[in-house]
C-alpha cells in the first residue's frame, strides 16, 4: 500500500474491491484473503460503503453460506470524484502507484490518466509553460560524470561548451567567440561577461577546472596540459598530434560548469528553479549570451512507466497530437573475448550463427524496429558439453531475454542472463566487463562519424571494455588523433566491419521511436548533442 493509500483506507479498500469484485456473490473469507484483511474488517468496509450508496451488500448468513453485492452507480467516476479531494497532496509516488494498481479496467485506468493530465494543468503558475514527461530519474547534472542520455539531455539546456558542432561537422563559437591553433597549441578566447546561473562571472580558472578532470580518458590523452594564459585566454597545450580537438570540446561531458553548496550551475539557456526526486522546473535565463528561450517556464514531470503522455503546453487540447520519428539508438549483443566462453572467433561466430537465426524473425515482426540481423537456414552443430554463458541485459528487453535464453539453450548453452535496470548499468559502467555476452542499447540521434567513434573510445563503453587490448582497435584509434575530418566516417566504418566480422558485435535493430507532442506546439528542434532543444519551442496561439 503506498504512503498516499496508506493514509486513505476507505479509497484503498473501495478500489481494491472493485478490481477484485465487480459484483455477484463470493465468499467473504476468501474475498477477506485476498484484501488481506480480516472477515469483519471485510464487512465493515461493506457496510460503511453500502451507506454511502456505493453497492448493495447482502451478508451470507451461516458458515459457508455466499454474500452477495451489487454496485450501484458508475463506481468508476465515484472513484475519480474521491481522488480530486487529495489532488493537492499528492505525489508522482502516489500516481505510479495507482496506475500500478492491481486488476484496473482499462477505462479506469483511462480515467486515472485524464486525471493526471487535469491535475498538472490545474497547478500550472504561468503561462507559456512547457509540459514535458519524463520517464527516467535524473541521476546525475554534473557533466563529466554523465553517462546516460536523460541526464545529458537535461545539461545541453543547462550548460554550454567552449564551441558547438554544426550538422556537417563545422565547428562554430559558444562560450569562446574565437579560436587559434596549431600541431602544439590549441588557444580559445571566452567571451566576456557570461555569468553562471548563480550570478558568478565565467573566467578560464572555471573552464580549465572542469576540463581538466578530464585529461584521463583516451581520447584527451594528445592533451598534455590546460594553461590558464589570463582571466579569457586558455590554452590547451598538445603532447602529439590531434586533428579532432576543437570537436572534443562539443561533447556534453566537456560542458563548463561550477559547483556551489553541492548544487551544479551552468550558463545555459534555462535554469533550475525547482528540484524534486518526481519533478523539475526549468526558468529561462534572462542574462542568457544567445537567443533568449521563447517560453518561460519548463516542467519535466518523471511519470510512471507505461503512462501515456507527451509535449505540450499549458494550453493544448490533449485530443490533437502529431509525433516526430527519430531514430533512436542501436541496440547490439557484445560478445567479451577476453572471457573463456567467447574467448576465439569460432565460438563466438557460433554464438552469432544462433542469434542470426533466431532473433531474424522475431525482430522483423516488430514494425518499430529497423532489422540489422539476416536469416540464416543453414545446419548449425550444438556444443559437445553444456557451456554456461553469463549475459548482462536491460531489463526492459523481456522479449528479446526470452528468446535469448530459448535459442541459445536448444545449442547446448545455459545462458544465465542478469538484468539490469538503468541506475545498475550507470553503475556498473565504471567497472570492467563481468559478462560472456552484453546487451547493449546506446540510446542517441547523433549520427555523426566523430560522436560515433567517440563513444566507442570511451572507457565506460562495453567495445571499449572488450577491445582497449586489441591490436586492430588501437590502430584505428591512433588514426583518429590524425585523420582529417573527410576520413573520420571511414575510420568508423572499417571499425566497424572488423568488429562484425571478427563476431565481437553483433548490431541487432534500430529503435524507430515517435517522440508525440500536442498539436499546437509548432516543431521540437534537436541540437547538436541529438537532444531536443528546449530554448526554441514555440506554441501556435490561433490553432489554440
Amino acid at each position: 500500500m503506498s504512503t498516499f493509500l496508506s493514509k486513505n483506507k476507505t479509497l484503498f479498500y473501495l478500489l481494491s474491491l472493485y478490481c477484485q469484485q465487480n459484483g455477484g456473490t463470493f465468499h467473504l473469507q476468501q474475498l477477506a484473503t485476498l484484501l488481506k484483511i480480516s472477515p469483519k474488517q471485510l464487512n465493515r468496509y461493506l457496510k460503511l460503503f453500502q451507506k454511502h450508496n456505493w453497492l448493495l451488500y447482502k451478508a451470507g448468513n451461516g458458515r459457508g453460506h455466499l454474500s452477495k453485492i451489487q454496485w450501484h452507480g458508475d463506481i468508476e467516476q465515484i472513484i475519480v470524484d474521491q481522488l480530486k479531494s487529495h489532488l493537492s497532496t499528492m505525489t508522482m509516488m502516489d500516481w505510479g502507484e495507482l496506475f500500478a494498481f492491481p486488476n484496473l479496467t482499462d477505462s479506469l485506468a483511462m480515467n486515472l490518466k485524464h486525471l493526471y493530465q487535469q491535475n498538472i494543468k490545474n497547478n500550472i503558475l504561468y503561462n507559456e509553460r512547457l509540459i514535458v514527461p519524463i520517464y527516467h530519474p535524473i541521476y546525475t547534472l554534473q557533466p563529466n560524470q554523465v553517462n546516460d542520455v536523460y541526464s545529458a539531455a537535461l545539461l545541453s539546456n543547462l550548460t554550454n561548451r567552449l564551441v558547438e558542432a554544426e550538422a556537417n561537422g563545422n565547428i562554430i563559437p559558444s562560450l569562446a567567440h574565437h579560436w587559434n591553433v596549431n600541431d602544439k597549441t590549441l588557444r580559445l578566447y571566452l567571451r566576456k561577461n557570461i555569468s553562471f546561473h548563480n550570478g558568478d562571472l565565467l573566467t578560464a580558472h572555471d573552464v580549465a577546472w572542469c576540463l581538466r578532470q578530464l585529461l584521463h580518458l583516451p581520447l584527451w590523452q594528445p592533451i598534455r596540459e590546460i594553461i590558464i594564459v589570463d582571466m579569457w585566454t586558455i590554452d590547451f597545450i598538445f603532447s602529439e598530434s590531434c586533428t579532432y580537438a576543437l570537436h572534443l570540446l562539443t561533447d556534453i561531458q566537456a560542458s563548463i560548469y561550477k559547483i556551489e553548496d553541492n548544487v551544479v550551475f551552468g550558463t545555459g539557456s534555462f535554469a533550475i528553479s525547482k528540484h524534486t526526486p518526481h519533478q523539475i522546473v526549468l526558468e529561462a535565463n534572462d542574462n542568457y549570451f544567445g537567443m533568449r528561450a521563447l517560453l518561460h517556464t519548463v516542467e519535466l514531470n518523471i511519470l510512471p512507466k507505461g503512462s501515456n503522455s507527451f509535449y505540450q503546453t499549458n494550453l493544448s487540447n490533449d485530443i490533437n497530437r502529431k509525433k516526430i520519428n527519430i531514430q533512436n539508438g542501436v541496440c547490439a549483443i557484445i560478445l567479451n573475448k577476453n572471457k573463456e566462453a567467447c574467448s576465439t572467433k569460432a565460438q563466438r561466430q557460433h554464438i552469432k550463427n544462433i542469434i542470426h537465426k533466431y532473433l531474424y524473425k522475431a525482430i522483423q515482426k516488430d514494425s518499430s524496429l529497423q532489422n540489422h540481423l539476416s536469416g540464416f537456414d543453414n545446419t548449425i552443430s550444438p556444443l559437445c558439453k553444456k557451456e554456461v554463458l553469463k549475459i548482462g541485459a536491460p531489463k526492459g528487453k523481456i522479449n528479446l531475454n526470452q528468446c535469448l535464453i530459448s535459442s541459445l539453450t536448444k545449442y547446448g548453452y545455459r545462458p544465465q542472463i542478469e538484468t539490469l535496470t538503468l541506475s545498475q548499468y550507470i553503475k556498473d559502467s565504471i567497472q570492467p566487463l563481468k559478462y560472456d555476452a552484453f546487451v547493449y542499447t546506446n540510446v542517441t540521434t547523433v549520427n555523426s562519424a566523430f560522436h560515433k567513434l567517440h563513444a566507442v573510445f570511451n572507457p565506460v563503453s562495453p567495445i571499449y571494455k572488450v577491445c582497449k587490448e586489441d591490436e586492430y582497435f588501437i590502430n584505428i584509434f591512433e588514426k583518429f588523433k590524425l585523420a582529417t575530418i573527410a576520413e573520420w566516417p571511414l575510420l568508423f566504418d572499417s571499425l566497424n566491419n572488423y568488429l562484425i566480422e571478427e563476431a565481437i558485435l553483433i548490431p541487432l535493430f534500430t529503435h524507430l521511436d515517435d517522440i508525440p507532442f500536442a498539436h499546437d506546439i509548432l516543431k521540437l528542434d534537436f541540437n547538436h548533442l541529438g537532444h531536443i532543444d528546449l530554448s526554441t519551442i514555440w506554441y501556435d496561439k490561433e490553432e489554440l
